[in-house]
């Protein structure tokens, strides 16, 4: 035998109560939620859906104007009185998920591998997009997957549906996307031995620049390239050992909102270049030079430049041990099977190649040491 309902409309729009068993329902259509009251609770809610204030129903203990006495504590008014007003219960701190919305993507060649990337419309497209800008598109079928994934109100970027790094802001998923890419060509590119270094060429030389992180590496390089030389790379450097040569990549670089006023009449563009965010909240541009090298360069010199202000500004050779053991420092990473005879070679190759320790307290200086460094290891 079905049961008659006893429903209360309610001043609020979308909502009603529900009179059931001495107690009540609040029942909101638009919001899709429901809380039961006890029988104090519905007398305080009538009372409120009539117009009284908590203030005045507070003071009213007596029960005098209501059917029944108004029981509730006082932070039980003051949520009853909410639930008037379309407020439910807890409902601050539920969590409000975005909107989904379709995701962009592109296939792209990320130095030669082919990779599907996916990232989100809106006001965070130019951030995902701006490392990538070089890249040309491909038809070929994809080797990886790179993908930028909100996680309510963070984000995450996937590989190949592994999650790489999480609880990211807006403006960080470009450095994310960035960061993903290079474990990609780590993972994936061809080479005998990665640098955390720069790489330039011109007037016959490729100078590879090895420094720690914070070392200021990135704003000479960009200075470098501004004055005539060719960019090969600005993190990573790959080096064939094969052929003693460095693979250009198409890659920005990154400079720190410190450079930004040093590089601001070589480089204007950089006021109008997407601000990326990264972890410890320095503000980062990627710049685009138009001066990109075509072919792989061979590795002539090595410099290990530091920035000091107090410095006149000199270049100290240094021998190949000590080389290697600043190459190590610096940060570099041999590919996963590297056998005797390439490491060997590579051996070699930094006995052979002249290696410097350079200060500096301008760029223009260091610009000049670079110039006048020997050509040659017999120079």
């Amino acid at each position: 035998m079905d049961r008659k309902l006893h429903r209360l409309d309610s001043t609020y729009p979308g909502q009603c109560l529900y009179l059931v068993d001495g107690g009540g329902v609040v029942f909101s259509e638009t919001q899709n939620r429901f809380v039961g009251l006890d029988a104090a609770g519905v007398a305080a809610y009538r009372a409120f859906n009539a117009g009284v204030g908590v203030h005045e129903l507070r003071a009213s203990h007596d029960g005098s104007r209501f059917s029944s006495p108004p029981a509730a504590s006082e932070d039980g008014l003051e949520t009853i009185h909410a639930l008037s007003q379309g407020i439910f219960p807890g409902e601050d701190t539920s969590p409000e998920w975005p909107a989904l919305h379709d995701p962009l993507s592109a296939n792209l060649e990320i130095h030669g591998i082919p990779v599907f990337l996916e990232y989100p419309a809106g006001p965070f497209q130019n951030l995902c997009l701006d490392y990538f800008r070089n890249c040309s598109v491909t038809t070929r079928p994809a080797q990886c997957h790179l993908q930028a994934q909100q996680k309510g109100n963070r984000w995450a970027i996937h590989i190949n549906g592994g999650e790489f790094l999480s609880g990211l802001q807006g403006k960080q998923i470009g450095l994310g996307l960035l960061h993903a890419a290079r474990a990609l060509l780590y993972a994936e590119a061809q080479y005998d031995i990665a640098f955390h270094a720069a790489m330039v060429a011109g007037q016959g030389r490729g100078v590879m620049l090895c420094a720690p992180r914070e070392s200021g590496k990135s704003t000479l390089t960009a200075h470098l390239v501004a004055r005539g030389f060719d960019l090969l790379a600005d993190e990573p450097t790959l080096l064939h050992l094969d052929t003693a040569s460095v693979s250009p990549l198409h890659f920005p670089v990154s400079l720190k909102e410190g450079s930004w006023n040093v590089l601001a009449h070589e480089w204007p563009q950089l006021a109008a270049a997407p601000v990326h965010l990264r972890s410890d909240g320095m503000k980062i541009r990627l710049l685009h030079p138009p001066r990109l090298a075509a072919q792989p360069q061979r590795l002539t010199h090595i410099v290990f430049p530091e920035y000091n202000p107090s410095s006149a500004g000199y270049a100290e050779r240094l021998s190949p041990l000590r080389s290697l053991s600043s190459l190590n420092e610096g940060g570099m990473l041999p590919a996963r099977r590297l056998k005797r005879d390439t490491f060997e070679a590579f051996l070699r190759l930094i006995m052979d190649t002249p290696s410097y320790a350079m200060q500096y307290a301008s760029l223009e200086r260091a610009e000049q040491i670079i110039d006048d460094l020997p050509h040659t290891a017999r120079d």
